[in-house]
């Protein structure tokens, strides 16, 4: 099992945990002596977008053309 780190590599606080279990009395001292992680949180990747997931763009009528009514 992987487990989380408990301090932040760039300002030594305590990163938050979204589980009451992993609030143990080593991670209360570290709190107490440290604080929380100041830093803001991480930017999502946002996909680039390249031809081959880009939409198709819809073809369109040329200008000339005109539609005929009741014909």
């Amino acid at each position: 099992m992987d487990r989380q780190p408990i301090v932040c590599n760039t300002c030594t606080g305590v990163l938050l945990t979204t589980d009451s279990r992993d609030y143990t009395t080593q991670r209360g001292r570290l709190i107490v002596t440290n604080g929380y992680c100041s830093c803001p949180p991480a930017q999502k990747a946002t996909p680039a977008v390249t031809s081959a997931t880009a939409p198709e763009p819809l073809a369109q009528r040329p200008v000339t053309e005109t539609a005929m009514v009741n014909a």
